[in-house]
């Protein structure tokens, strides 16, 4: 990285964070997708749910309501 980005401030332990939270979001989605109500739109790489379900879902599951309308370009 130094070699070829001298300029940039990214370290490694940077990287793997990264990596790490990319893999537990993807992790959940697909978790999330197996659950009865729960659809992908493939167009706009996001979860469809209806409200009614989507409500119930995160009263049990409140650190998941930033998932609600995100894109996740990388899932297929």
């Amino acid at each position: 990285m130094r070699v070829s980005f001298p300029q940039a401030s990214i370290n490694e332990i940077h990287i793997k964070g990264k990596i790490k939270k990319w893999k537990s979001d993807y992790l959940i989605l697909d978790a999330m997708l197996r659950r009865l109500g729960f659809g992908w739109n493939a167009n706009e790489n996001k979860l469809v749910v209806g409200n009614e379900i989507w409500n119930e879902f995160v009263q049990n599951h409140r650190h998941l309501r930033h998932f609600w309308d995100r894109q996740f370009p990388n899932f297929n």
